[in-house]
């Protein structure tokens, strides 16, 4: 092979531009707070957050005309593996059934339970496959009812690894005794002696009854050979804390379409009136504005759900209310959890 003096690359990551908010796309008009949000550039400077909320194609909110699509405008591709991957309805109906003979018994030999099994996860890719319409990609549209709020006083987002401590003792005694015993075949079989030795005396102040007593009695102890393993990426989660202190009655009805529609957007909703199957929760896309234009100075989220909603009525100890009932504040606490995990290539475009 021909010697080349081309220094390798780094990998090279596609990156997404900064979006323009565009007003006409979205119905924010009646759902954003506090009402000079955008005007007062003293208090708020330009920055706001806007959430989008995607939901299902089967949702009845769609079907109703009580919900109206954002035209042209798709949903986020950064959704999961599963999702994003876009299993045709032939595929699923083939996993489903692969999966199904595996479970039945097919890997330890079980053929009866493996044709079972198969039919059984055939049938069943089927049934939820036609109910589907084919399409195991979880289909969403991007609704113009969009949120928007200022940026809260408390942001911050976590970025974590799970990794764990495993032993590789059986590993490193395995590789380094059979180099040890290609040395002894060449005449080093002092150093061979001597290594047996050593995974001996470590299994025996290790791994027999009597480990601890011996370790105790000799002043020694097995080295467990640990290494940190990487295991997953985690799911990210992060929270908005928001106090809603209506100054108008136009502010609280404004607050009040808010808060219904994020506890909406968060249930599920059935399928159809026998009530057996659900149609998932919406999801949120939320990005991070500073003067019109998408804020990369800040981390960006792939598509989210909201896992929970805490209202307190009552912050100050005590219900007061407007004329009307109206309370005089009301604290939201917003919980989400991001759908699909981060790697370098999502880090590179600013996640």
């Amino acid at each position: 092979m021909a010697e080349t003096n081309e220094k390798p690359t780094a990998p090279q990551f596609e990156t997404t531009k900064a979006q323009k908010f565009n007003a006409k796309e979205f119905a924010i008009g009646g759902m954003s707070y506090p009402s000079d949000l955008f005007s007062n550039q003293r208090v708020y400077g330009g920055n706001y957050v806007l959430f989008n909320i995607n939901v299902s194609d089967d949702s009845r909110l769609l079907k109703s005309g009580s919900a109206t699509a954002v035209q042209n405008q798709p949903t986020r591709d950064q959704r999961g593996a599963l999702i994003g991957s876009k299993i045709t309805s032939g595929e699923g109906v083939l996993a489903a059934a692969e999966i199904g003979a595996l479970g039945g018994g097919l890997l330890s030999g079980n053929f009866d339970g493996t044709a079972v099994g198969a039919l059984l996860g055939l049938g069943a890719g089927v049934i939820v496959t036609d109910a589907t319409g084919g399409d195991l990609s979880r289909q969403q549209k991007r609704i113009t009812a969009g949120i928007m709020l200022h940026v809260p006083n408390q942001l911050n987002i976590n970025y974590s690894m799970e990794w764990s401590s495993e032993e590789t003792f059986a590993f490193q005694a395995a590789a380094i005794a059979n180099r040890e015993i290609g040395k002894a075949v060449e005449g080093g079989e002092n150093a061979a002696k001597s290594i047996a030795k050593d995974i001996a005396l470590n299994l025996a102040l290790s791994k027999t009854p009597i480990s601890g007593a011996l370790s105790a009695a000799s002043g020694m102890a097995a080295n467990p050979m640990k290494e940190q393993v990487f295991k997953n990426v985690n799911f990210r989660k992060f929270t908005f804390d928001y106090t809603f202190a209506p100054r108008t009655a136009a502010e609280a009805r404004t607050v009040n379409k808010i808060i219904n529609t994020f506890k909406l957007h968060m249930h599920p909703e059935f399928k159809d009136t026998s009530n057996f199957v659900f149609i998932y929760p919406s999801e949120f896309d939320i990005s991070y504005y500073s003067g019109g234009t998408e804020n990369f100075n800040l981390h960006r989220h792939p598509s989210c759900v909201l896992e929970s909603m805490n209202i307190n009525y009552t912050p100050n100890g005590a219900f007061n209310t407007f004329e009307g009932g109206m309370p005089t504040q009301i604290n939201v606490t917003l919980s989400f959890i991001e759908l699909a995990i981060l790697t370098k290539a999502q880090i590179a475009n600013n996640y």
